[in-house]
């Protein structure tokens, strides 16, 4: 894995007025956690943060260098605004290339044109997985394709293949997505649809009287 460079400085104070003025200036406040230290203070370039992210991969290795002492990290959280989508805040973590950590997940769905066309959907029950691995073989994503699958079934945890030297934590007989016959669903909405046109209906009678 390819690893990135990113320029952090320590940030002296830090308040809710100093952070908000810190993205206006184009900087993200954020932190790194180390295993039995203090957490650090830290500002980041957004735009260099983004274009980061983007070359290397979201779980992305970055060197960066504090008091003159350099280390590597990961984004472990980030955080965004629910209006804007605009990144707010960075949690990053120091790792050791020798000492497994824990990331989660996301779940990529792959296949779901040739799925639909087979007539059936694939509903997702969890957004994410958590696995432990070393810090150079987190992948971005763990993608499920749904493309050979021709009948109703549940994709349990124990049914993903991953790479190599990650383990998935959790329990085996978890359901990450149920395929699910696509007429059914259709038609089960418009039941609900009907039967709430039923209801309003009943009500106007029973007022009319």
């Amino acid at each position: 894995m390819a690893t990135g460079v990113l320029n952090l400085e320590k940030r002296l104070k830090t308040n809710s007025r100093i952070s908000s003025q810190l993205r206006r200036q184009g900087y993200l406040p954020g932190s790194i956690s180390s295993k039995g230290k203090d957490s650090v203070s830290v500002k980041v370039r957004a735009d260099e943060l983004r274009k980061g992210l983007a070359a290397y991969g979201r779980n992305a290795l970055f060197k960066v260098s504090i008091d003159g002492k350099e280390t590597t990290v990961i984004a472990k959280d980030i955080q965004y605004s629910p209006v804007k989508g605009t990144m707010l805040h960075v949690d990053f973590q120091e790792v050791s290339l020798t000492e497994e950590i824990k990331v989660a997940l996301s779940i990529a769905i792959k296949g779901i044109e040739a799925l639909e066309f087979k007539g059936f959907m694939a509903l997702r029950q969890t957004d994410a997985i958590t696995v432990k691995g070393l810090p150079q073989d987190i992948p971005d994503d763990i993608a499920i394709d749904v493309s050979n699958i021709d009948k109703v079934d549940n994709i349990c945890l124990k049914d993903v293949v991953f790479p190599e030297g990650i383990l998935p934590e959790g329990d085996p007989d978890q359901v990450l997505i149920s395929i699910v016959e696509a007429k059914r669903t259709v038609q089960a909405e418009e039941e609900t649809e009907t039967g709430e046109g039923d209801l309003e209906a009943s009500d106007n009678e029973v007022k009319a009287e």
